[in-house]
C-alpha cells in the first residue's frame, strides 16, 4: 500500500476499482434480475419448468466454482478475473434472442460465467482490505454496488409494462450485455496485478494423474476448519431456504397478489434504498460489536422476516417484509465476510471461497424443486412457509456452534 493511495471508507487499491467498475455489472442485472423468472415463464415454463432450469442452470456453475477458487490462488487472478468476465458478456446477448424458455439455457449458464469466477474476485478484494477495517469495507463495496438498485428496476417496470413483457425484456437484456462490455474493457484499463501467492509455481505440476488430490485440497482449507465448517452448515441451510423462495418470489407478487410489474419493480427499488442508506452504518457494528453477535442477528431474525411475505397481499406489507429482511442482512452479510477473511489466510481465500460457493449453489440449485412442487401441491404461501423453517434451523445450528476465531488472518 502506498501512501497516495486513494481510500474509500475501507477500500483502497484493486479492492476500490474491482467494486467501481462491477458498478456497471448491478446496473445491468438490476434491469433484467428482478423480473428473470416471469420472463422464462413468459416464453412458456410452468412452475416446475422454473424449478428444472434453476436446478440445471444452477448445478452446473457448481461444478466450476471451487476449482475456479482453487486456480485462483494458484495463477494469475487478474487474467482469471478478465476472462470470467469476458466470457459472461455473451449471456445476456443469447438470452436477448431467444424464443422459448429451453433457449434460455445456453445464454444463462454462459452469463453464471461470472458467478463461477466470484471467489477469485473475492479473494482479490481482500488483499486490499485492512483486518481492522473489514466490516466497513464490506459495507461500503456492497453499498456501491447496490445503487444501482435504487432506481433500475422501477425504470425498467415502467419500461416493460409500456413495451410489452418480451419485448422490454430482449431490450433490458442487451442493456444488461453492453454494460458487462464496458466493465471488462475498464478492468483490463485500471486493474492492477495483485499479490503475487507462494502456489503460483503449483499451478503448473497438475497433471491429468494427480486430479484426484487437488480436489481433496480444494475442499482441504474449508473442512480443516471448524469454524468455516459450521459456516458452511448454516450458510447451506440457509442458502437452500433462499433458494425455495427467490425464484418464485416475482412470481407470486405479480400473479398471486396482482401487483403490476411496474409495482415490484418500484419495491425493488424501494428495498435497495434501504438497503444502500442503512448497510454501512449497520455493517460497520461487525467490527464494534464482534462477527459473531452481528451474523447471530441476522439468521435469527431472518424466518421472522421471510414468514411475513406468506401473509403480505398488498404494495405496502410486501414492501415492509422485504425492507425488515434487507435490515437484519445488512447486520450480518459484511460480518459474515469479514469473519471468512478473518480465518482464510491471503493465499487460501479464493480456495474457501470457491468451496463454500460451490456449497450454497448446490443446495441453492436443488431447493426451487422443493418449493416449486410445494406451490403445485399446496398453495404458493408455502414456499414461504418452508423457507422460514429452514432459516430457523440454520439459526439454531450458528447460535450453538458459531465461534468467534482467537486471530485474524492478514
Amino acid at each position: 500500500m502506498t501512501k497516495k493511495e486513494r481510500v474509500l471508507l475501507g477500500l483502497r487499491g484493486n479492492a476500490l476499482v474491482l467494486t467501481l467498475t462491477e458498478f456497471l455489472i448491478t446496473c445491468g442485472m438490476f434491469l433484467t434480475n428482478p423480473f428473470w423468472s416471469l420472463y422464462v415463464l413468459e416464453l412458456g415454463a410452468s412452475i416446475y419448468d422454473l424449478a428444472l432450469f434453476s436446478l440445471l442452470t444452477g448445478l452446473v456453475p457448481a461444478a466450476f466454482i471451487a476449482p475456479v477458487g482453487y486456480l485462483g490462488d494458484r495463477m494469475n487472478r487478474k487474467k482469471l478475473i478478465i476472462v470470467g468476465n469476458l466470457l459472461s458478456c455473451f449471456g445476456p446477448l443469447l438470452n436477448a434472442f431467444a424464443t422459448n424458455w429451453m433457449q434460455l439455457l445456453p445464454g444463462t449458464l454462459i452469463g453464471s460465467m461470472m458467478r463461477v469466477f466470484n471467489p477469485v474476485t473475492q479473494a482479490f478484494v481482500a488483499e486490499d482490505i485492512s483486518p481492522s477495517e473489514r466490516g466497513k469495507a464490506y459495507a461500503t463495496r456492497f453499498t456501491l454496488l447496490m445503487i444501482p438498485g435504487t432506481f433500475t428496476p422501477t425504470v425498467a417496470g415502467i419500461f416493460i409494462d409500456t413495451m410489452g413483457f418480451e419485448t422490454g425484456m430482449r431490450y433490458m437484456l442487451f442493456l444488461n450485455a453492453g454494460m458487462r462490455f464496458i466493465m471488462v474493457a475498464l478492468i483490463v484499463r485500471f486493474l492492477k496485478e495483485g499479490t503475487a501467492s507462494p502456489r503460483t509455481q503449483r499451478i503448473g505440476k497438475l497433471k491429468l494423474s494427480s486430479l484426484r488430490p487437488a480436489l481433496s485440497e480444494m475442499f482441504k482449507p474449508l473442512l480443516s476448519n471448524k469454524t468455516l465448517r459450521v459456516m458452511a452448515t448454516g450458510s447451506a441451510a440457509s442458502a437452500f431456504s433462499m433458494g425455495m423462495m427467490m425464484r418464485f418470489q416475482s412470481v407470486y407478487v405479480v400473479e398471486v397478489i396482482g401487483l403490476t410489474k411496474t409495482d415490484w419493480g418500484l419495491i425493488t427499488s424501494w428495498v435497495a434504498i434501504v438497503r444502500i442508506l442503512t448497510r454501512i452504518p449497520l455493517g460497520g457494528l461487525a467490527d464494534k460489536w464482534g462477527r459473531r453477535r452481528s451474523i447471530l442477528i441476522n439468521y435469527c431474525l431472518q424466518p421472522l422476516c421471510t414468514f411475513a411475505l406468506a401473509f403480505s397481499n398488498d404494495f405496502i406489507t410486501v414492501f415492509f417484509a422485504m425492507a425488515a429482511r434487507t435490515l437484519v442482512f445488512n447486520v450480518g452479510m459484511p460480518a459474515w465476510q469479514a469473519m471468512i477473511a478473518d480465518i482464510a489466510p491471503s493465499n487460501e481465500r479464493g480456495t474457501v471461497y470457491g468451496s463454500m460457493g460451490t456449497v450454497q449453489i448446490i443446495v441453492q440449485s436443488v431447493a426451487p424443486i422443493v418449493g416449486g412442487t410445494a406451490w403445485d401441491a399446496f398453495s404458493p404461501e408455502w414456499i414461504f412457509y418452508l423457507a422460514a423453517l429452514g432459516r430457523a434451523f440454520s439459526a439454531g445450528w450458528l447460535l450453538k456452534f458459531l465461534k468467534e476465531p482467537e486471530q485474524r488472518a492478514e
